[in-house]
């Protein structure tokens, strides 16, 4: 039962060292960008200035009612928390604050504007007044709780003292915006009052001058019975004439101040009532939408519904406040109409009086009517007393809101910060590193294993031939970053080296060519040192996963039935020609008689290989196109066993050299002569010998090299052959990773085997 545990176990791990593989082989890539990120983060670091932030607090709570008359305020600051801080942040308090400390002028504050705005702005534009708003905006941060009644605050800037100092006004111009807010009605009701008793007191003045004018000119004298209870009458609806224009004016009063309060702040309105209820409902859902508007579009669906229902919200506050101000316009019409009433019954009694009583009677009626006025003055006043003292609590704190913590001095700048942008830079230059690393080798589309080929081209791996270790893992940063470019760019990889120019042979109109010029594509790739491995280094690994391919092919198929085999690649730079060489030896150390044949009559290398002079003796061309015996054109390799026909001079027209009958019967007549045939035939996709050479042979191998030959590349390869018929026994992978075939086990073993 615990065993496929164990499998999965060793599957993890395996696949660990696979990654652990992989981002060393693109170590210097990784690297590269690790050193990149962290010097990017600390110069940044360095080269930013310094922002300061200052740091305060303010408490808020419910009112305090500490005065009696509380029925003239209109305003109530509560305790919702996110009001206020959306009020820290208003457009009138910064401009309030700019102002108050002439920000424009201050160097430091306009230093951190862009260069264009920093000379002398013109605090009257508005345009300047709104860019300084909106900079002062960015630079506040308020934050709160609302299980707690703090509000924090804070401001940046490049200067510490600067930073702090405008924290500190901005604390101050808040509490005297909520002052003055909340004492507007008061102020409201003291100018209506004032305006009252201004009135009365002229009407009093008036009165008294009449009532002594009259007791001068009537010589009045004290009451008689008959008289008293007339004057007692007139006394009674005077009172309750003063009563009725009190109520009048406290009905005024408050019908103006509904009038005035914003939507929803009724003064007075009760805990409970459905003026208050439909309130918090709609700041609840006007909160809402705003929150949401910041991240959502007002067109979709449910910020559609939540505008309705604010909408909603919205008609029946302004409904029931329309009720409200309808109830208080018709509560002092019902005042107005019994101060009327009572007027004229005053007036009645008086008229009354005057014809049946004597001038004492409308001399104390004067007197009475004149006492109450002074009543209803001295009501007026002291109401006028409390709602002064009320709108002259500016100089004072703002009862519910005061501040806890004024602005710091801040002593670090809050960034940036430093320690922790280097260390953020070395996290991610270590992620985006590794990262880098395995996403390259996702983007390098090329077979690498046995398992890639199987599945790309559905083929078995005849043999896996390892790379040289220099050869895998390039040594320093220019090596790996070149071959990056070349895996990124795609591209399949030519040989471009200009060839001399070949002199024409009088006899056979074939060119004459001795050695190619420059170095072969192959032996740049490698070195050379693949090159006659299997004799030269015939305990190498290389050398012994040669002798295996050797021997998959003596057992894959009966003796006799395989004997001339087709090596071609789907492009250059493979390691065909190598591979056929090596492989020649390996069959003929086996006492297998072999012959190479190049049939590569483009860019042949099997006669350079062997150390030939390619023009020493004839070649193939000059057989095909001459027709001259065979013998003249095989030669002896130094090893035995083996023998080898090179390409000869390079013809003008290979194709139709190597699609001959001549080629045909040249295959059938070596085949009776050797134990095996090997062509070494040009790439597959780049022309088209190796097909008109394949009919010709018993099978076909492809030559695919590791980590650079395109997966896409082996499926087109793959596909001609199919489509022209031929037979192809499988793929020899070079240049292979150990590690990444057969794991850590092949290469220790290999290295057990080699001697010491």
């Amino acid at each position: 039962m615990p065993e496929p545990a164990i499998d999965h176990k060793e599957g993890l791990l395996a696949q660990v060292r696979q990654y652990g593989l992989t981002v060393l082989r693109w170590k210097w890539v990784a690297a590269s960008f690790f050193a990149a990120v962290v010097l990017v983060a600390a110069g940044l670091s360095f080269l930013i200035p310094s922002v300061y932030m200052a740091h305060g607090s303010i408490w808020i709570e419910g009112d305090s009612k500490i005065l009696p008359f509380e029925d003239v305020q209109s305003f109530n600051a509560g305790t919702n928390l996110q009001s206020h801080a959306r009020l820290l942040r208003s457009r009138t308090l910064a401009a309030d604050v700019i102002d108050r400390l002439k920000l424009y002028e201050n160097p430091d504050y306009m230093g951190g504007l862009p260069p264009g705005e920093r000379k002398a702005p013109d605090p009257a534009d508005p345009a300047v007044k709104e860019r300084l708003v909106q900079d002062f905006l960015k630079n506040v941060s308020v934050s709160s709780n609302e299980r707690t009644s703090l509000v924090d605050v804070s401001f940046s800037s490049r200067n510490p003292r600067l930073a702090a100092d405008i924290l500190n006004a901005l604390f101050d111009a808040y509490i005297d915006m909520i002052v003055r807010k909340r004492y507007s009605a008061s102020e409201k009701a003291t100018e209506f009052l004032n305006a009252q008793i201004i009135e009365l007191r002229t009407e009093i003045e008036t009165r008294e001058k009449e009532l002594n004018r009259y007791g001068s000119e009537k010589d009045i004298l004290p009451l008689t019975a008959a008289e008293a209870p007339t004057v007692s009458r007139i006394s009674e609806v005077n009172s309750a004439l003063t009563a009725a224009t009190l109520d009048k004016i406290n009905k005024l009063n408050y019908y103006n101040q509904l009038k005035a309060a914003p939507l929803g702040e009724v003064p007075d309105a009760p805990a409970g009532s459905m003026i208050q209820t439909l309130r918090e409902q709609y700041l609840a859902l006007k909160r809402q939408y705003a929150n949401r508007l910041a991240f959502v579009r007002p067109e979709y669906p449910e910020m559609q519904r939540l505008k309705s229902e604010l909408d909603l919200a919205t008609e029946s506050l302004q409904v029931e406040t329309q009720n409200l101000i309808r109830n208080a316009l018709a509560d002092y019409q019902t005042a107005l109409a019994k101060e009327q009433s009572l007027q004229r019954l005053l007036n009645e009694q008086k008229n009354e009086a005057y014809k049946v009583s004597g001038n004492a009677v409308v001399y104390n009626s004067l007197r009475i009517e004149l006492e109450n006025k002074k009543t209803l003055l001295e009501t007026l006043s002291r109401r006028q007393s409390e709602t002064d003292v009320s709108s002259r609590l500016k100089g004072l704190e703002a009862l519910n809101v005061w501040i806890v913590d004024k602005a710091d001095f801040p002593l670090k700048p809050a960034f940036p910060n430093k320690r922790r942008n280097i260390l953020i830079g070395i996290l991610i230059g270590l992620g985006g590193g590794i990262g880098i690393a395995l996403g390259i080798e996702y983007l390098n589309h090329s077979v690498k294993t046995s398992k890639d080929i199987a599945a790309t081209v559905g083929l078995p791996t005849l043999g896996s031939i390892p790379a040289f270790e220099d050869e895998l893992r390039p040594k320093g940063p220019k090596a790996e970053f070149k071959r990056l470019f070349s895996i990124l760019l795609i591209r399949e990889q030519r040989d471009e080296r200009p060839r001399r120019r070949a002199r024409r042979r009088p006899d056979s109109g074939l060119p004459e060519s001795s050695v190619l010029a420059g170095d072969p594509p192959e032996s740049r790739r490698d070195g050379g040192r693949m090159e006659l491995i299997a004799s030269r280094e015939p305990q190498s690994i290389q050398a012994e996963s040669y002798r295996s391919l050797r021997t998959t092919l003596l057992v894959s198929s009966p003796p006799g039935r395989v004997k001339s085999i087709l090596m071609t690649s789907p492009l250059a730079r493979e390691g065909k020609s190598t591979t056929v060489s090596n492989l020649g030896i390996t069959l003929a150390e086996a006492n297998k008689k072999v012959l190479i044949i190049d049939s590569d009559l483009r860019k042949p290398r099997q006669a350079r290989i062997f150390g030939i002079r390619n023009n020493h003796r004839p070649g193939l061309s000059n057989y095909l196109s001459d027709r001259i015996e065979i013998d003249a054109m095989i030669q002896p390799t130094g090893h035995a066993n083996l023998d080898l026909i090179s390409s000869g001079p390079l013809p003008a027209n290979p194709i139709e050299l190597i699609a001959s009958d001549a080629m045909d019967n040249l295959v059938a007549n070596l085949k009776r002569r050797y134990d095996y045939l090997l062509f070494d035939a040009p790439p597959v996709l780049a022309v088209s010998d190796a097909l008109a050479l394949g009919p010709m042979v018993d099978a076909i191998i492809l030559v695919a090299r590791g980590g650079h030959t395109p997966k896409q590349a082996m499926r087109q390869a793959k596909q001609k052959l199919d489509a022209h018929k031929l037979k192809c026994l499988g793929v020899v992978l070079n240049g292979i990773d150990l590690v990444e075939q057969d794991g850590y086990y092949a290469r220790q073993y290999y290295k057990y085997a080699d001697p010491e």
